[in-house]
């Protein structure tokens, strides 16, 4: 099985998904059912993030899971 990273809707960043990294992250469920995250700078820097995970979705962007 693949491991399972979290990828940032905003920078693209990647991190490998684990109990304390995914706390830090910021989540939101997308319109068309899957979620999307934001890692910790881009959720503090960007108040709109949440925003931008959606148009991200609605433009084909990434969302947070990844298998590598």
């Amino acid at each position: 099985m693949s491991p399972l990273y979290l990828r940032c809707v905003v920078c693209g960043r990647q991190q490998a998904d684990g109990i304390l990294s995914r706390s830090s992250w910021g989540h939101v469920s997308l319109s068309d059912g899957k979620n999307a995250s934001a890692c910790p700078e881009c959720k503090d820097k960007h108040s709109d993030w949440e925003q931008r995970a959606q148009s991200s979705s609605s433009t084909g962007g990434e969302t947070s899971y990844q298998s590598a």
